[in-house]
């Protein structure tokens, strides 16, 4: 039977115990007495997907590079490391995010001339310091 913990008890190093106990078995997280997530161990995972076979294998590597886009798609993670998660080298990554019509680059809030502010603001206050 899985190991459950409340979304209150992952607080004050609660999300480090389940992470420790999902390296066992599964962790299922409950929020108000409802299942929530599941916080599986990653090499656990890759273990059962490799004793299933290629086709599984390929499953679990697919769900890494989708998982690792969606994380860099809500700016949750960095490019590198959203490579590094999915397993790729940088420009695969890239172009996975491009094929998936996610952008590489995208205009700061405000826009570019809100940029271009920012910046000559931040030059003036580094001239006039003494």
């Amino acid at each position: 039977m899985a190991k459950t913990v409340s979304v209150a008890e992952l607080g004050h190093g609660g999300a480090s115990r389940a992470i420790r106990a999902a390296q066992d078995e599964p962790v299922l997280v409950s929020k108000e007495n409802r299942p929530a997530a599941w916080i599986l161990s990653a090499e656990k995972l890759a273990q059962v997907a490799a004793a299933r076979g290629a086709e599984s294998m390929g499953t679990y590597q697919r769900a890494l590079e989708l998982l690792a886009v969606e994380l860099y798609r809500g700016a949750t993670i960095t490019l590198g490391q959203g490579a590094k998660l999915a397993g790729m080298s940088l420009s695969d990554f890239i172009d996975l995010c491009a094929s998936l019509d996610v952008p590489i680059l995208w205009e700061p809030e405000g826009g570019i001339g809100a940029e271009v502010d920012r910046l000559e603001d931040l030059l003036r206050q580094t001239e006039s310091r003494p």
